[in-house]
């Protein structure tokens, strides 16, 4: 009854939680029933809202960082329609299994249901259009915030200060790998940025086990749960990344953050107006770039000169001891 491709991030955990879609007749002129209303759910808010009636809004494309994207998108929701029930399906619930603004995760799929995601944005190439703000339109809701918000418990962040109380100079994070190869700035650079920082600060590494292995770095990199490196996190001055599930995790525990967009997605759709992003002209034509797609990635991203970066941590520092 219910595809693969419809399940949040190909995760078939999920699926007994979906909404079934009923593909013959008689059954299938209630999905297109239910389908016509929840073509109109922005007219049905108000309502919902008034009876504390229940909305599912589901993480669709499924990527770690959507579900803090997704998260976003319920708050705003939530701050227009405060009586609003709010169930969450997503592959990564632990994300965001202490938000309070959330009721529940991970539930059967409401008959009224919502998508998070921003695959039109990719399907027409845009440049500008923010993605939570490109979810709440679909609902009729123009005031937003994009700003991530991310919940750790007081144990979680004891341990991360537990860790930290041996290092004498200031930490800072680094990440200098994600999932999709057109973000990635080349490893030479990231060499020669922590070749130049060292001396001043203590350098953590976050990220999974393909991280690359640097010199006078502290890695964690393939060590901790996701909820861990946020803890970890929570107790550095500074991130480097590319965008990436840490950056959302960066942005909603306050923690500045200079990140390496290159040209492989588009910063206004996509980048924290708090964070230094660093980005490129887009020289492919392709805002949403993929590696299969272009295959000389890395060559765009190697014109992001490293010594740019350590400009911008040195100026952080420089804030920072004043």
């Amino acid at each position: 009854m219910t595809s693969l491709i419809e399940i949040p991030g190909g995760d078939d955990r999920l699926k007994h939680l979906l909404y079934s879609f009923y593909c013959s007749y008689p059954l299938k002129f209630w999905s297109k029933y239910r389908w016509w209303r929840n073509s109109k759910l922005s007219d049905k808010l108000p309502k919902l809202n008034s009876k504390r009636k229940w909305i599912t809004v589901i993480n669709r494309l499924g990527a770690r960082g959507d579900t803090l994207i997704t998260a976003n998108v319920i708050r705003c929701i939530k701050t227009q329609y405060p009586n609003i029930k709010v169930n969450c399906i997503t592959p990564y619930s632990e994300l965001i299994e202490h938000d309070p603004i959330i009721d529940s995760i991970n539930k059967p799929e409401t008959f009224y249901s919502f998508d998070s995601s921003y695959f039109e944005l990719i399907v027409r190439n845009e440049e500008n259009e923010n993605v939570v703000a490109h979810n709440l339109k679909r609902l009729g809701i123009e005031d937003y915030q994009y700003k991530s918000n991310f919940h750790l418990l007081n144990q979680e962040i004891e341990w991360a200060k537990r860790i930290f109380s041996k290092y004498t100079k200031p930490p800072i994070a680094i990440s200098a790998k994600s999932k999709d190869e057109v973000k990635n700035w080349p490893v030479r650079h990231w060499i020669e940025t922590v070749s130049q920082i060292e001396n001043q600060f203590t350098i953590i590494q976050l990220g999974d086990d393909s991280e690359p292995v640097f010199d006078h770095v502290i890695r964690f990199a393939g060590k901790c749960s996701m909820r861990e490196s946020a803890a970890l996190l929570s107790q550095c001055n500074l991130f480097v990344g590319p965008d990436s599930l840490l950056m959302h995790i960066a942005n909603g525990l306050n923690i500045k953050s200079v990140i390496i967009f290159g040209d492989g997605r588009p910063v206004n759709c996509l980048g924290y107006p708090d964070n230094i992003n660093v980005s490129l002209s887009c020289k492919s034509g392709h805002s949403w770039q993929r590696f299969e797609e272009t295959g000389a990635i890395s060559n765009q991203m190697s014109r992001i000169d490293p010594q740019k970066i350590v400009d911008h941590i040195n100026h952080f520092a420089k804030n920072l001891a004043l």
